[in-house]
């Protein structure tokens, strides 16, 4: 069964599904939608199951469907990656890369990995805007943007990929834990709190869940920027306590200088995803650097 399979048919199957939508599917391999419906037919006759269920708005994997889009995304990426191999020599790997990060991201954590990529690839170049400022990627000629999803829909113009979640913990010094005490989350409201980007003057509010439970306590901000790194620092100094991305904190937490108060409580998480402007053909060095950053994003989201 499997020498007679067609592998064009598993990559349209696989562009069906990362699209979820049979018209852009079409789209991306520039074929008529009527040709990608009746691949996926024909794939399913062959393997004697449904994949993915049909509705005028929407498609939707069968339970069969999703296991095999599980499994089968890592298989043709290897396929693809060997072939790119043998027709671009991976000992030759070269050229620039443009990248957009987040600036917290960036400072924390892509110094470290963009050093360790090129002493893997020497002759790549590799050019890291960190900005918090959202930038066109085509116009901007960027190869890789790692962004922050708050909330926003599927862009089509672009493949994106999420690697985890950015969630912001409750933080502060073990001296000012002893000092103040909290015990329910009412106390909290009582503490000194750092604000990130709340220059109005007014009491911000924080919505925290416990599985079913909301609930929304009003802080009183002492100081309020618009940068994480001062704020760690600030509450490192004692000042108070902070909402901070759990990425920036890890090391001082592991080594006893913060503590995160009421773990139980979370706070909205926001997906972090990687973008690629959509082409033909995606460069050598351009899937090598995906295939390198996606794991170390993972360990840290």
């Amino acid at each position: 069964m499997i020498d007679k399979l067609d592998l064009n048919k598993l990559r349209v199957f696989r562009e069906v599904v990362q699209e979820g939508s049979f018209t852009k599917a079409a789209q991306n391999l520039k074929q008529p939608k009527s040709r990608i419906s009746r691949t996926i037919s024909s794939l399913e006759k062959e393997l004697g199951v449904q994949l993915i269920i049909r509705t005028t708005r929407q498609i939707q994997l069968t339970q069969v469907g999703q296991d095999m889009y599980q499994r089968l995304g890592p298989i043709l990426r290897e396929l693809e990656n060997t072939v790119d191999t043998v027709m671009n020599d991976s000992n030759d790997v070269s050229g620039s890369i443009k990248i957009t990060v987040p600036e917290d991201i960036g400072m924390e954590l892509f110094s470290k990995f963009c050093r360790e990529f090129t002493q893997i690839y020497p002759k790549v170049q590799i050019g890291l805007h960190a900005s918090n400022s959202i930038v066109d990627l085509v116009k901007q000629s960027i190869d890789v943007a790692v962004r922050i999803n708050f909330g926003k829909s599927k862009d089509s113009t672009m493949i994106q990929k999420s690697v985890g979640q950015v969630e912001t913990i409750m933080v502060m010094t073990p001296e000012n834990f002893k000092k103040y005490s909290p015990t329910k989350l009412e106390d909290i409201e009582k503490i000194p709190y750092i604000s990130y980007d709340s220059f109005e003057g007014k009491n911000p509010f924080m919505k925290l869940t416990r599985k079913n439970e909301t609930r929304t306590l009003k802080l009183k901000p002492v100081f309020s920027t618009n940068n994480f790194f001062i704020i760690r620092s600030m509450v490192l100094d004692g000042a108070g306590m902070a909402h901070i991305p759990s990425f920036l904190v890890r090391d001082h937490l592991l080594s006893g200088q913060l503590v995160q108060v009421f773990k139980d409580w979370k706070h909205p998480g926001n997906s972090l995803q990687i973008l690629i402007p959509h082409q033909k053909k995606m460069h050598i060095k351009i899937r090598k650097f995906i295939d390198f950053i996606t794991p170390k994003l993972m360990q840290y989201f």
